[in-house]
């Protein structure tokens, strides 16, 4: 009897297991979930209790959108505290994925106690720990891997660890205690002779370098380890070393040195200027020498045939430059600047590169020597009529295009009238049309070398600008043939993203936008051009999407961070792990960030609300907390790449850091504005009676799956108060400042922050007065004075809306479209406020119905309040109407504001340019934003008692 039972009690072998479990790796592997799902299924029939399987099905649910009920499955298995190796990578990957990387500690922990020797159980926890920059904890389980199995890197991922503290520690901390720690820890392998990588070496500096013991550092880098270094290290740390000592003459030495056996590495060059400069204020002969050194150099390229150097001629420049700036005599010392210059040019001129070469340095031309400068280069190019005649050869297209850009450099261009400009930038566009024929062979990833000549026309046609719509379209018309021709060249993409949103044709600059395929850290520094402009231009629906991937970035970035990490120390690259973190505090920190987030939420509440319910659904779904659901504006870091825009301006022209600033500054306080306004609709549609049906049982099931931490929710305090209170404060404090004039930006600045038409439209004051309607005891009595003030205040921005449809050029006009979606923002946003207070309403007549029955009375007047609730209805609908009809007459001005542009304009081929230019012009912002008003006004249509 015994042995018949026995085959039922003995537990399945791994390998039926594992056979068991193949087809559902199988299946997650190739991306098929749900057939993932159900062969998890069909295994746990066979064995309920089996771990991995279950696992397993969690995170094909988590891939399906099944997050919640996946966590129940986690939370079960990790009770069971598993500790096959399986189940745990498993484990690990779901929470990576659920973003909860805390909770991969957490079962490794556990694992760990059971199993104390297990040396790939202590390895994953440590890189547990890295993901969730634990410093301490990750010192203690380096250390107790490197006793269980006693190998180098697990050793000095410990050491790292502990210098990753000193980044994080106050100063005293650090240098008393943290460094000098690290420091041990490493000359203890030193005096065993214990070292063996490259690594662990550099690692040794790092911990010198943070407590300056430059001396020490110095020591290592001739000593025995140096062996260990490569050879291009020493000399960039050694040279770092004699700086931070101050060991000026032995700089200069090193530096020569380095300089002769590699003149073109421009680093030495500004170090051996500093070196310079720092002798002279006691030794003045420095400087001749110098002089005699850098001559030398120059001399050694000046002998060679072929494959000259660009370091020795522009280290003439900049030297140059550098005794002009500190009041020396450069033109005595070193000789004449512009026959410096015009080697340079003689020299280098044929190369692409040679505009961005001499750019930080041309301005120092004295202004008496640019006519000859600029002839001097001009002869370079070849050509004896540059009007008429055209390049022949792509080197002479270089210089050409460098004589061009210098000219306009050197401020040329600004002494030339409108007239004069627009000829000037047709003869570059012939140019650019009879120099095609040396495109021929070329890849259609390859840029074009003639693309310059198109670039430098547009730019000389947006100098005369001036809101005329039709030099936009001409702009337009030039750049998109050159994109046609030339369809990787992202400096024709980006310029043509720009002038289209100046246009104000949105959901062309989207399509554009979308061609430069934007990625990664890139949403980042260059969502600045599109993500907010778009909804100024009237596309939220557009913009929907491109918010979502953005945020999403945002959201995975952590994760993607924390694998670079990882890999970092598995390979030792410890000088990458505090740049990589770094990098990571700066994203989380990035401004874009905040006011993406801000915005996404917003739209969230507008698109997503065609009911009532729909719209507390949406609002409880969001989980906010006023709290802590907003950045500490004072850290936020501007992300922002300004300098992306080629751009030939002069200096004086340039993008300012003070422009910079400013927007930088004003768009913060907008996402400010607008994140204490997203939390108070939230606080406000808390207060709706169907709150607590829609929102409990989801934030029940929530604070269950998060180990029963209970989270605040807006229905849980009265928080709209408050938040009205420091909406009212920043609106006074933007009121009284002087905000600047959207004149006051050009192409390569960035857009112009909404908050300017925002606050001078008073786009927010309606909103204000329905929540403090609803803020006052759930909807007291709405007085004749509350009525009166919404209405002014709605007519004020509807009638901002009708003047600047009413202006010439309405739809090539970015500014004046973003009054008109100001609009319709607050209109439907105050439509979302008024079918709260009209639950609320309805609700407190219900419930005195039901006292009626019972016999109790109420004083209230409730007919009047329902007139009132009517009366207000009727205000906010008749101005949704007018903003309606002025919606209907947008179509009209689409179709009137077309390109009228001939073939003749630009070339031959323009025509069929053209056609495609107005089939991007779509009405979608017609389309978009009628599509929003005539929901919201379904809605309204709903509020009736």
């Amino acid at each position: 009897m015994v042995s018949k039972m026995a085959p039922k009690t003995k537990p399945v072998d791994n390998s039926v297991n594992e056979r068991r479990l193949r087809p559902i790796y199988d299946w997650l592997d190739n991306g098929n979930n749900k057939k993932a799902l159900q062969e998890a299924e069909k295994v746990l029939k066979k064995q309920p209790n089996l771990q991995c399987a279950k696992v397993l099905k969690a995170l094909a649910m988590v891939r399906l959108g099944k997050s919640e009920e996946a966590q129940i499955i986690l939370k079960d298995v990790q009770l069971e505290e598993p500790c096959e190796d399986a189940t745990l990578q498993a484990m690990a990957i779901c929470y990576r994925e659920t973003h909860r990387p805390e909770l991969t500690c957490q079962i490794y922990e556990a694992a760990v106690k059971k199993d104390p020797l297990n040396e790939e159980f202590l390895s994953h926890l440590f890189m547990g720990y890295v993901r969730i920059g634990d410093y301490r904890k990750q010192q203690q389980t380096a250390m107790a891997l490197f006793k269980v199995k006693p190998k180098n890197p697990y050793y000095f991922w410990a050491v790292m660890s502990i210098l990753m503290q000193a980044y994080v520690s106050d100063d005293t901390v650090c240098l008393t205690i943290t460094l000098p720690l690290a420091e041990r820890m490493i000359k203890k392998f030193v005096e065993e002779k214990k070292i063996e990588a490259e690594a662990e070496v550099q690692l040794y500096l790092m911990v010198l370098e943070r407590q300056r013991k430059y001396d020490e550092a110095l020591e290592v880098l001739q000593g025995p380890l140096s062996e260990k270094l490569a050879s291009g290290i020493i000399e960039t740390k050694k040279e770092e070393y004699l700086k931070q000592m101050k060991r000026w003459d032995q700089m200069m030495d090193y530096t020569e040195e380095l300089l002769r056996s590699n003149p073109d590495q421009w680093s030495y060059y500004v170090h051996y200027a500093e070196t310079m400069f720092e002798i002279s204020s006691q030794d003045v002969t420095v400087v001749d020498r110098v002089k005699t050194f850098l001559f030398s150099l120059l001399e050694q390229e000046r002998i060679k045939s072929a494959n000259n150097l660009r370091g020795p001629y522009l280290a003439m420049l900049y030297f140059w430059q550098q005794l002009q700036q500190r009041n020396f005599d450069a033109s005595a010392v070193f000789g004449n600047f512009r026959e410096f210059a015009q080697e340079y040019v003689e020299i280098m001129g044929d190369k692409p590169c040679a505009f961005q070469d001499l750019k930080p340095f041309i301005s120092s031309l004295p202004a008496d020597q640019v006519t000859e400068f600029l002839d001097c280069v001009n002869q370079s190019v070849g050509l004896d009529d540059p009007s008429r005649q055209s390049p022949k050869t792509v080197k002479q297209i270089c210089r050409h295009l460098l004589q061009l850009q210098l000219t306009r450099f050197l401020g040329q261009h600004d002494l030339l009238g409108k007239e004069e400009k627009t000829l000037l930038s047709r003869e570059l566009w012939d140019h650019y049309l009879r120099t095609k024929f040396l495109n021929a062979g070329l890849l259609t990833t390859d840029i074009r070398p003639n693309d310059g000549y198109a670039l430098l026309a547009a730019h000389l046609l947006l100098d005369t600008w001036n809101n005329d719509p039709d030099v936009l379209d001409k702009c337009l018309l030039l750049l998109e043939t050159s994109l046609a021709n030339s369809p990787a060249n992202y400096h024709l993409k980006l310029l043509v993203t720009r002038v289209y949103t100046l246009a104000g044709y949105g959901r062309a600059a989207f399509q554009r936008y979308e061609t430069l395929d934007i990625k990664y850290i890139q949403l980042d520094s260059l969502g600045h051009l599109l993500c907010r402009p778009l909804l100024s231009m009237g596309l939220p629906y557009t913009a929907s999407p491109l918010l979502s991937s953005t945020l999403r970035f945002y959201t995975t970035h952590a994760r993607e961070t924390s694998e670079c990490l990882i890999s970092a120390y598995k390979f030792g690259s410890f000088g990458k792990i505090p740049e990589f973190t770094q990098f990571c505090q700066r994203l989380d920190s990035s401004a874009h960030f905040a006011s993406v987030t801000t915005e996404r939420m917003l739209l969230d509440l507008l698109l997503d609300s065609s009911s009532h319910s729909k719209l507390v659904q949406t609002a409880g779904g969001m989980f906010a907390d006023p709290d802590k659901d907003q950045p500490d504006w004072k850290t936020c870091v501007d992300n922002r790449d300004c300098g992306v825009f080629v751009s030939w301006d002069p200096p004086s022209k340039n993008l300012h850091d003070d422009i910079v600033k400013t927007t930088f500054n004003d768009e913060m306080k907008f996402a400010r504005l607008r994140n204490r306004l997203v939390h108070a609709l939230i606080a406000t549609v808390a207060l709706s009676p169907i709150w607590q049906i829609e929102v409990q049982e989801t934030k029940n099931r929530t604070e269950n799956l998060n180990n029963d931490q209970t989270a605040e929710h807006p229905k849980d305090k009265c928080i709209l108060p408050g938040l009205l209170q420091e909406l009212g404060i920043l609106l006074t404090e933007l009121k009284s400042e002087s905000l600047m004039s959207h004149s006051q930006f050009s192409v390569q600045s960035p857009p112009p922050p909404r908050l300017y038409t925002y606050v001078e439209n008073g786009s927010l004051e309606p909103i204000l007065i329905l929540m403090d309607i609803v803020s006052k005891g759930q909807c007291h009595p709405i007085g004749n004075d509350e009525i009166r003030q919404l209405d002014n205040a709605l007519n004020r921005i509807v009638e901002s809306a009708q003047s600047s449809v009413a202006s010439e050029g309405f739809w090539r006009n970015y500014v004046r479209l973003e009054r008109v979606y100001n609009a319709v923002e607050t209109l439907c946003l105050c439509v979302l406020v008024v079918s709260t207070i009209h639950a609320i309403i309805k609700n407190n007549n219900a419930l005195k119905k039901k006292k009626e029955k019972k016999g109790e009375t109420d004083n209230d007047d409730s007919v009047n309040r329902v007139k009132q609730f009517s009366t207000l209805v009727s205000c906010v609908t008749s101005n949704m109407k007018k903003m309606e009809a002025l919606i209907d007459e947008f179509g009209v001005q689409v179709c009137v504001s077309r390109m009228k542009l001939t073939e003749s304009d630009i070339e031959t081929a323009a025509h069929a340019i053209t056609d495609e230019i107005n089939k991007n012009l779509s009405q979608s912002p017609v389309s978009e934003v009628k599509n929003l008003m005539m929901e919201k006004l379904k809605l309204l249509e709903t509020c009736n008692l």
